[in-house]
């Protein structure tokens, strides 16, 4: 299938891992910061999303998830993926609504006011992505206007 950005993407693999996996990362094109869900709840805790700085190494995400997550211990499964395209089109593809029902709960509403958090956070870094490439800013050209 080819997009917005001419990038195939197996939706069906995405979809797969947001469906199956208790915690998974998604890496953007745009900016460096990652959108971290991790389904697991328990009878004092319920799922989180959140967005995350990025880590050099799955151990480092480990050892943040233990920091953060200690009643869980080492996700059953774990998958970080790149979604090389816009929030638009992850969002016409019904994967964050996928991924908001994987954080949904009615025991635990304040997930779901945390990802509905991440998102705007998500869209507001794309946003500011977009505008520092238009104005310049943190970006070099390459065929300069002199």
């Amino acid at each position: 299938m080819f997009t917005e950005n001419g990038l195939m993407v197996d939706l069906g693999e995405v979809k797969k891992a947001v469906d199956s996996c208790d915690v998974f990362a998604v890496g953007f094109r745009l900016f460096p910061q990652r959108l971290l869900v991790d389904t697991r709840s328990n009878d004092e805790e319920g799922p989180l999303a959140a967005v995350v700085e990025p880590v050099g190494t799955v151990e480092e995400r480990f050892f943040w998830l233990g920091q953060k997550r200690p009643r869980f211990g080492v996700p059953q499964q774990f998958t970080f993926f790149v979604w090389p395209h816009s929030l638009g089109f992850l969002e016409q593809c019904g994967v964050t609504e996928l991924m908001g029902r994987r954080c949904r709960s009615p025991r635990w509403p304040e997930a779901g006011r945390q990802c509905d958090e991440a998102f705007a956070g998500l869209r507001r870094l794309e946003e500011q992505a977009v505008l520092d490439a238009l104005s310049g800013r943190r970006y070099h050209t390459v065929w300069s206007q002199s």
